[in-house]
């Protein structure tokens, strides 16, 4: 364990609620590996917190922050920039402080990515369908629309917010439609890869799901973004009727071993976090 000493920098993640999360223990246990004196912590805040403590931090021995739900996006405005792929996304999870100055990033998209290619496959060519508009929703349709994906379609109960999202893929010449949440039964039988990118499913919404299980047909590669449980309702349902699934362990740790990379400048211990983060 380490002992802060006035040498020691800090990683802060920001978000509520945090009793879910297992990143403090993966990315303490990588920075002891790698012999970095930073200390990385959870910090549960509100909104109206937020320009409080961001002034706090720029002037505090912070190396960054780590950002995850309800601020991913409402994080934007108190950054002073935010690199163009997060820019196009729209939404931020990682902050690197240097001089002072706050730079927003955006590793979500890579750590689905990486974990889709590692249990799915190709996913060239192949029609998605997203569940939610959030900031984690924006981030992997970019993200796969950048790797190839062959259309995009977002249901969630805000059609405005869908809308929104469905426009902004369509600008960058990606073919990608918005649909309320109760057409998604519809749309299931020409889907290939179903994500759950909404919350329901991890704390504190454990044992509920944005579709019923009987709408699944068992063609499905049903992903859920939540680690923790490792099996949502969703997955459970998906699994009954015999689709492959895949949880959100693998990309929480390929986005975090980029998040390290950015915030540290050294290459993430990836396998340690790995095994880690299967011991939590």
């Amino acid at each position: 364990m380490l002992i802060p000493t006035t040498h020691t920098q800090f990683i802060a993640l920001l978000g509520n609620p945090l009793g879910f999360s297992k990143a403090s223990v993966m990315q303490n246990t990588a920075l002891r590996a790698a012999g970095l004196d930073i200390l990385y912590f959870p910090l549960e805040c509100q909104q109206e917190d937020l320009p409080v403590l961001l002034p706090a931090f720029r002037r505090m021995p912070f190396a960054g922050l780590a950002i995850t739900k309800p601020f991913k996006v409402k994080i934007l405005p108190y950054l002073d920039e935010i690199e163009p792929s997060a820019k196009q996304i729209g939404s931020c999870n990682t902050v690197r402080l240097h001089d002072g100055r706050l730079t927003g990033y955006n590793t979500d998209g890579y750590g689905f990515t990486d974990a889709l290619h590692k249990h799915y496959g190709d996913f060239q060519g192949k029609t998605m369908l997203v569940c939610g508009a959030g900031g984690t929703a924006r981030a992997i349709c970019f993200a796969c629309a950048a790797q190839g994906i062959g259309r995009i379609r977002i249901v969630n109960r805000s059609l405005q917010n869908a809308q929104a999202l469905a426009e902004g893929l369509n600008q960058q010449g990606i073919d990608a439609e918005a649909y309320p949440l109760v057409d998604a039964e519809k749309l299931l039988p020409d889907t290939d890869i179903l994500v759950n990118a909404t919350g329901l499913g991890m704390q504190p919404y454990e044992g509920q799901s944005p579709l019923p299980g009987i709408i699944l047909p068992p063609h499905l590669f049903v992903c859920d973004l939540a680690y923790n449980p490792p099996r949502t309702k969703l997955l459970l349902n998906a699994e009954q009727v015999g689709c492959r699934v895949m949880n959100g362990f693998d990309m929480s740790v390929y986005q975090g071993a980029r998040q390290f990379w950015l915030l540290t400048g050294k290459q993430p211990p990836l396998e340690i976090m790995f095994e880690t983060m299967q011991k939590q």
